[in-house]
């Protein structure tokens, strides 16, 4: 049961009439979220237009969300613009629905599970790297953000259904952008608008949801005919725990869809901020060089020895720090509650942002430098468990987390084996703050220049999780 309080109102910026701070949200979201912080504390009041919203990134109240009173705390209104594009999925759904959709797939996402993947992260890191290899020799550079997007679909839609979606890829990339742009394009006449009428952002909704329903089928018709996928083979088990039905033709698209779209764009953000960091930090790159060479001798890695790259997972959490690629959990309130002193009412809006805890100067000393120094065992030790929450936490932390990591480790590894990597002058570096993710605003171009290709000390295969 939450507690209800009448306690204090918390602190917050005045605002405008009518429009509260909604202009300054709309311009710049994140900048306003970091100000808010900066300048109301921990808990604040926002009103966005006709909506009052509480950002918080105080430790203890976002225990309190996003596991202590985590019942309280419902995906809410501001989803229902990803239900539009994505339906019913693991991402927008609560309740008995969505326990029961986690519990089916999660077999595939353990510890155990997710090393087996090993070998396509090798095979598709390697493929894209044969290609810098051809493009460093013309002396041509390489957009991060392409690669890497490029990169993490593959390797997913490999381990995760046991097909190749490379010849999908471009239409696919279209379908990614064009669902982020729907998603967060708000305030149009055309957004509020029945999915029936024939706007063209209807009509975009309309397409993208066809191809994607046209590549289901081809993995579910490929997965009959050849048993390759574990999670497919979980997916077409599964059953309704109430009526004991199959899942439908949508609730599978919508699965699938909902895992595609975290699934790889999260990983290549991230992806693409760690090896931008890296060649920004001269030393780091210094460091991250002896322990690979030190560790791997030159050996192409696995996931067995991601254990002895310690320094390699201090980059990779550093930037999952500093550039968050989930940065805004929105939450609404079912009862009233209470969140570092603060009243919140029922059925109001609550915003977690790892973005603004992970720049909170209380638990982060220059919390705008990238130093990997931070997560040594007793840094970790001396901060709050909800200071740092990139992939969320409590029941809902994100289901492909292991997964990610693991990925990243070992793909920051292979490209900084075989290249250096150096910003073509000119990149203006910023991340968008209006997406589902913290993807740069524009292209990334760096120049690799090559290093003694590592051994291959095994032929990578493609299979799916824990076997075709």
């Amino acid at each position: 049961m939450t507690t209800a309080t009448e306690g204090r109102r918390a602190p917050g910026p005045r605002g405008i009439p009518l429009l509260g701070s909604l202009p300054q949200w709309k311009a710049r979201t994140a900048e306003f979220l970091l100000q808010t912080q900066r300048d109301h504390g921990e808990v604040s009041r926002v009103r966005l237009g006709p909506v009052t919203m509480h950002l918080v990134t105080e430790p203890d109240a976002v225990g309190r969300v996003l596991k202590d009173n985590s019942a309280n705390y419902v995906r809410g209104t501001l989803y229902e613009q990803f239900r539009t594009v994505m339906g019913d999925g693991l991402l927008t759904t609560d309740g008995a629905f969505w326990r029961s959709h986690r519990r089916a797939m999660q077999p595939v996402f353990l510890r155990g599970a997710v090393a087996a993947i090993g070998p396509n992260v090798v095979q598709a890191t390697q493929e894209m790297l044969d290609v810098w290899e051809e493009k460093a020799r013309r002396g041509e550079p390489v957009d991060l953000v392409t690669e890497t997007l490029r990169l993490t679909l593959v390797t997913l839609s490999r381990s995760l259904f046991g097909y190749d979606v490379r010849p999908e890829a471009p239409v696919l990339k279209d379908v990614v952008d064009n669902v982020i742009e729907v998603m967060f394009k708000h305030g149009t006449l055309s957004e509020m608008l029945p999915s029936w009428v024939p706007t063209k952002r209807n009509r975009l909704i309309k397409r993208d949801r066809a191809v994607f329903t046209r590549l289901v089928e081809d993995i579910r018709r490929q997965h009959a005919d050849t048993g390759q996928g574990a999670l497919m083979a979980l997916i077409e088990a599964a059953k309704d725990p109430v009526t004991g039905e199959s899942w439908t033709d949508d609730q599978v698209r919508d699965e699938l869809l909902t895992l595609y779209l975290a699934g790889h764009e999260t990983t290549a953000v991230a992806l693409c901020w760690t090896l931008v960091s890296v060649l920004l930090n001269p030393s780091v790159q210094e460091e991250l060089d002896a322990e690979l060479e030190q560790a791997l001798g030159g050996r192409i890695p696995d996931p067995a020895d991601l254990e002895s790259l310690p320094f390699t997972s201090k980059v990779v959490d550093e930037a999952l720090r500093l550039y968050p690629p989930i940065w805004i959990y929105p939450r609404d309130t079912v009862e009233a509650d209470e969140l570092g002193g603060f009243h919140i009412p029922a059925k109001s809006s609550v915003l977690l942002s790892p973005l603004a805890s992970h720049r909170n100067p209380r638990y982060w000393d220059n919390p705008e430098a990238f130093d990997p120094q931070r997560f040594t065992p007793e840094a970790i030790k001396s901060r709050p468990r909800m200071a740092y929450i990139p992939f969320g936490a409590g029941a809902r932390m994100c289901i492909g987390n292991l997964m990610a990591l693991m990925e990243l480790r070992m793909m920051v590894a292979m490209i900084n084996q075989r290249f250096r990597l150096s910003l073509v002058p000119g990149n203006f570096l910023r991340y968008g703050d209006s997406s589902i993710s913290l993807r740069p605003t524009t292209e990334v171009l760096a120049l690799p220049v090559p290093r003694t290709a590592p051994r291959r000390t095994r032929k990578a295969a493609v299979s799916g999780v824990g076997g075709a």
